[in-house]
């Protein structure tokens, strides 16, 4: 129920987008930024400054994807982990 939280929070940050949003997810999700003022490494560089740890960027692996990451919660990220995330990437995107 964690991970349907973060997708649909995430879903709501502006020039991001999370694909696949009406699947099923266990503890992974895409997200993708390449309608973004920044990329996937920006944003993960700026994240770990912050002392959060980004999505794994699949670009490398899959260059179709783009800017697009892979996300992980599980039962030990809390409601208010998934609030800083949000918070920090609207912070880290208007930025």
């Amino acid at each position: 129920s964690k991970t349907r939280y973060a997708v649909r929070r995430l879903s709501e940050v502006e020039g991001l987008l999370v694909p696949f949003f009406e699947a099923s997810h266990f503890k992974e999700f895409t997200v993708a930024l390449d309608q973004a003022s920044k990329s996937t490494l920006d944003v993960n560089r700026e994240l770990l400054k912050r002392g959060i740890i980004g999505g794994k960027p699949l670009g490398r692996e899959f260059p179709e994807l783009g800017q697009t990451s892979l996300y992980c919660v599980t039962e030990l990220h809390t409601v208010e982990d998934i609030e800083s995330l949000k918070e920090n990437i609207e912070e880290i995107l208007e930025g």
